[in-house]
Formats: structure tokens, sequence, C-alpha cells
């Protein structure tokens, strides 16, 4: 049952003290909007009044969902002796552009509930009818005045309408557009994680990385910045170097539900340094091309897990040329896996 045909009837003559709000995200939903975003819709359609209360007489339940490859809404109102009023389904591929559809919703709905309450206006007071006007008796016939012709202008009365066969109902009013808060802006992501890396030094290596940039619905781009921990090697006895690596990355990203999919753009430094029994120090040049797929599980609207893997093609591989025809260098690929936590604002 849709909203606006029970709205009007059943919220228009509720008891006064606004509405409840149930708002819940279930699953496949958890990083749509929060409850406030929402609030904000339906005030800002309101003349920036929040129609909902803790002890409103109504009942509202929203619920965000899944269905298919689109977001789901279904909106229930319940009186206040818990009794189903009327409900709707709203859907949308994407959830923010949802709950501005679901905001609006509800403001069309709430509306008459809150006009009702409105006192009318006073009818204008009727205008005072002008006083008679007394004509004197001539004294003689002769001496009497001939009757002046009526110059004023008279407007006709208006012709009445003529009755509509058939009448038609109606239609709702549609609430002014306001402007409210833009859910397709992008957000503010950063994130912070640990990795594991092969293929640049000897070994596989433990390091660290960290992300800044925005995140729209579907889309996103950040930049990163990473460090591989040393890697001890011994390319011949007695000789024992280190091997390292500082870089960031350019990192467009596709989002699906929880799936990500990445391509980037990496640069950086190998380091490679004398440890024991050897003295030498190199920082050389790294680039390359790389692709990353993984998965984001959100914890709420504004924090997620994200984990990914990733292969890149070392364009520039760093090598160090030693004594006696030894080599260190970077592989052809190099692989890595990624745990983030992202923090949305």
């Amino acid at each position: 049952m849709s909203l606006l045909l029970v709205a009007p009837s059943a919220l228009g003559q509720a008891p006064p003290g606004g509405a409840r709000l149930s708002y819940t995200r279930g699953p496949g939903a958890e990083g749509c909007p929060d409850e406030q975003a929402l609030r904000d819709v339906v005030a800002a359609q309101l003349g920036g009044t929040d129609p909902f209360t803790d002890g409103g007489g109504r009942h509202v339940e929203v619920l965000l969902g899944r269905k298919g490859r689109d977001f789901l809404g279904e909106i229930a109102l319940h009186d206040a002796d818990g009794r189903r009023l009327g409900g709707q389904e709203l859907t949308s591929p994407s959830c923010g552009a949802l709950v501005e559809d679901v905001g609006t919703a509800l403001a069309i709905a709430l509306r008459p509930a809150r006009a009702a309450r409105e006192p009318a206006p006073r009818p204008p007071a009727p205008p005072s009818p002008a006083p008679p006007q007394v004509l004197s008796e001539p004294a003689t016939p002769e001496a009497a005045s001939p009757p002046t012709p009526d110059t004023s202008l008279r407007v006709p009365a208006p012709a009445p309408a003529p009755p509509c066969q058939p009448c038609e109902p109606a239609a709702p009013a549609r609430p002014a557009e306001r402007p409210g808060p833009s859910l397709a802006w992008p957000r503010f992501q950063v994130g912070l994680g640990a990795l594991i890396a092969d293929g640049i030094a000897p070994a596989p290596a433990l390091g660290f990385s960290a992300s800044v940039g925005a995140r729209w619905e579907v889309f996103s781009l950040s930049l990163e910045a990473g460090w591989h921990l040393p890697v001890a090697t011994e390319p011949y006895r007695g000789r024992i170097y280190g091997v390292s690596w500082v870089g960031g990355a350019v990192v467009p990203c596709g989002h699906v539900v929880w799936f990500v999919g990445c391509g980037f753009v990496t640069a950086g430094r190998v380091r490679h340094f004398g440890m024991l029994n050897a003295v030498a120090e190199a920082l050389l040049p790294h680039a390359g091309l790389g692709l990353r797929g993984g998965v984001e599980v959100p914890f709420s609207y504004h924090l997620a897990a994200r984990l990914s893997g990733e292969l890149v093609a070392n364009l520039m591989r760093p090598t160090l040329h030693l004594r006696g025809g030894q080599n260190l260098s970077a592989a052809s690929t190099s692989k890595a896996g990624v745990l983030h936590i992202v923090a949305s604002f």
C-alpha cells in the first residue's frame, strides 16, 4: 500500500506529538547513510523542522537492504496502537539516492498531519454597509430637475462554474523542493594497514601502508604510501645485505556491494645496504603498474575493513651489481596481500 494513499487520511487525524522513527540498515546496506542523514532530508522538505520525536504518537519504520543489484528501502507506518496504516517500497542502484527518495516520501506523508495542527487563517471581516441615501422631495413639479443618467460602471456578477462531469480528485500537492544534504558529494577517507609483499626483496617482507582519498558511491580515488621492512639476504657466503622498499601509488577503484577492483601506478626506491661483513649502500628507483582486487566489509557508515591482493608488473627493476658477478635484483612481477582499516567522514 502506498504512503500517498493512506497518509493524508490516517496521519491527518492522528494525535499530535510527531512520530517515532525506527531506522535499520540490514545485510548489504551497512554502508548506507545513517539515521541522521535521513532526518536531515525529511527536515529539509518540511522547512527545517525534524518531525521525529521519541514520544511521538505514530511510529515510522524504515528498513534498508538489498534486492538483487539494487538497494531496497521499505517504509511502514503504524498508529499509536501499533496498527499498520500503510507502507511503501523504493529501490535505487545508489544507496545515497535511495535515502533521499525515502526522505522525500516520508516528508510527503507527514506533511498533512503537520498542516492539520496549524490553526486555520481567520476570514476577513465583511465590509460595513453603506448608509442609505435620503432624497428630498422637490417643492413643485416645475422645479424638479430632470433625472441624471447613471454613468457608474457596473461589474456583472461572475457566472457560476458549470458542474464537472465527472469530477476527478485533485492530485496531492508535492512539497516544494528544498536544498537538503547532498549525499552525492564524495566522502573523505583515510586508511591504515599492514601488508606482506614478495618480489621486491629476495624473500617475503612485512610492511605498512597508509592512504588518503575520496569515496563516491561506486568509485574512489586515493593516494597511498608504503614501506617494506628490511629483509636480510646473503648473495654469497660471508656477505649479508638488507633490502627494503619505500614508495607510493595512485589508486582508482570501483566498488560493487562489498567487492573492490582497482588499477594503480606505483613508484619508489629500493634500498640495498650492508649488514654483516659487507660495506655497501645504494638507493635504486622502482616503478610498476598493478591490479588489485578484494572485499570491503563495513562495520558502520564510517568504518570498514578491506582485505585485498595485488599483482604488480615491475617496469623498472632495481638491480644492485656485486663483486664476483652476483646481483640483487627485483623480480619481473611482485605480489602483496593487504589488510586496511578505512574510515570515512
